[in-house]
């Protein structure tokens, strides 16, 4: 009996310790949603540690106590990171990459081909654009009529169709997916996106560096499988996003 004890507990033991704590941050869609347990950014990183054979946790919270948690160690990984976020972090590979981009409306007669036009017209941005966007962003809007930085995508939306701003900055798929941007847009006026920005690469950070190893491997096998591509499929029309 105490032998068979001793090899429940083993295999107890070795169960746990596939167990991956993952910090998603609050909902976010299409990335993250209500929850934190699905979104594209969210089912990408879930499917790629079961075929490493991890089996993930998902714990929901905001990023300031989610790299508090993953410094301390109280979670192991976290998602939606930028190499340096941490020190002491081992990163993987790019799960996916953010689009920030220009919004206007499109019978707005706005037309933009460089950064430097935007010091021309009422700009609204995402919170922190200034610090992420690099040094050319930051002194372009200083001289920007009332810019401003919002953290509710609803509430940057409304003052675009409100006609309150000029300009949106920020993800085209968050824009897009946002319910009330689909319900304004659907009624009344169209928005055409302008790549002012690169593509933003979005990595989850590890505790342990053979959890990044095995997390990049699988996510190559996720990506040949074809998986990879079948999820962002499924978000793309959930959402009735742009491709491009």
């Amino acid at each position: 009996m105490l032998r068979l004890l001793l090899i429940c507990c083993l295999f107890a033991t070795a169960a746990g310790a596939d167990i991956v704590r993952l910090a998603v941050g609050l909902a976010k869609p299409p990335y993250v949603e209500a929850g934190g347990n699905s979104g594209l950014e969210v089912a990408l990183a879930l499917a790629t540690l079961r075929l490493a054979g991890h089996q993930p946790l998902v714990v929901q919270l905001p990023q300031a106590r989610g790299l508090a948690m993953l410094d301390s160690g109280r979670v192991d990984a976290m998602l939606s990171l930028v190499p340096g976020s941490l020190e002491g972090v081992f990163y993987s590979q790019p799960l996916l990459y953010y689009r920030n981009r220009a919004i206007v409306l499109q019978g707005s007669g706005i037309v933009l081909t460089e950064l430097s036009q935007l010091a021309q017209y009422r700009v609204v941005a995402f919170q922190n654009a200034r610090r992420l966007l690099g040094d050319d962003f930051r002194r372009t809007v200083e001289r920007a009529p009332g810019y401003a930085e919002q953290g509710d995508q609803d509430i940057q939306n409304r003052m675009l169709f409100n006609r309150r701003v000029d300009v949106v900055i920020g993800d085209e798929l968050i824009f897009h997916a946002n319910p009330t941007q689909r319900d304004l847009n659907n009624r009344s006026q169209a928005v055409i996106s302008y790549a002012l920005f690169p593509s933003s690469p979005r990595h989850v950070g590890f505790r342990r560096e053979r959890l990044r190893q095995d997390f990049d491997t699988a996510l190559l096998q996720l990506k040949g499988s074809g998986e990879y591509e079948r999820i962002q499929q499924f978000y793309r029309d959930k959402y009735q996003l742009p491709r491009n």
